[in-house]
């Protein structure tokens, strides 16, 4: 598969700001060694992108093999192949695979893959009590551009579907698709009436993603709670994602 350059060249300018960036975030970003990661899988081959609001910090664990990528092109290609590579995908990603398994898309196909809000691993945004929340809520509002950026690098991608809360500065939270909608006027889109966002592109007709937020009934597992609510919606996303137009 030929290497997407607009994305290559979009990654080669992610790491230089990674590295301008890095002393900003000392508080929860805690690894000792790890790179960014703003999405998993191919995204210039996927229709649909779940999204989340960063990686997770056990990406990085010894046994993820993360010290045997040394070059930025070894970085990119385990960033591409996420899902086809030696080391098998975390298993955060269960629920989403068998919630996308139920729209006939998956991340092993190259259908779907994996955006994040901001690039880096930290703590845990809730869970852990240490977290600087004011910090990490600077940390998304920052970073989310390049997730704007990277939208209309992605040729066939149609829609995000989005699960989850992100912090505010008070420690209190909001939903990530809310917060996806609310920022995106500040990067060069902007919300349709249908809930989705919508950006011009040089020499090309304006692009429309369509955004779903899987909201979370606090009812069962993860798992249970994706399942459920993609089902719910089956049809609408089905023909979202699968009828030409």
């Amino acid at each position: 598969m030929p290497e997407n350059l607009d994305i290559a060249n979009y990654l080669t300018d992610l790491h230089l700001d990674w590295q301008d960036s890095r002393a900003a975030f000392s508080h929860n970003v805690f690894l000792a060694y790890y790179w960014p990661v703003p999405f998993f899988g191919n995204p210039a081959q996927a229709h649909v992108a779940t999204v989340g609001v960063n990686p997770s910090s056990g990406e990085f664990a010894t046994h993820r093999r993360w010290d045997e990528v040394e070059r930025l092109k070894d970085w990119k290609l385990r960033l591409k192949h996420y899902f086809t590579g030696p080391v098998p995908a975390h298993d955060w990603f269960g629920p989403w695979r068998e919630g996308l398994g139920l729209l006939d898309v998956a991340y092993e196909t190259g259908t779907a893959t994996h955006l994040d809000v901001s690039y880096r691993p930290t703590k845990a945004m809730l869970k852990n009590k240490t977290t600087d929340r004011r910090e990490f809520r600077h940390m998304v509002e920052r970073d989310v551009a390049w997730l704007f950026r990277l939208l209309p690098l992605c040729p066939k991608l149609r829609g995000l579907l989005i699960f989850g809360p992100v912090v505010r500065h008070d420690g209190s939270t909001e939903s990530l698709a809310a917060f996806v909608r609310k920022s995106a006027p500040r990067h060069g889109f902007r919300v349709v009436p249908n809930g989705g966002i919508a950006c011009e592109v040089r020499g090309q007709s304006p692009r429309e993603f369509f955004l779903h937020e899987v909201a979370s009934s606090g009812m069962g597992t993860i798992t249970e709670q994706v399942v459920a609510n993609l089902t719910t919606h089956r049809d609408a996303l089905h023909r979202k994602l699968h009828t030409s137009g």
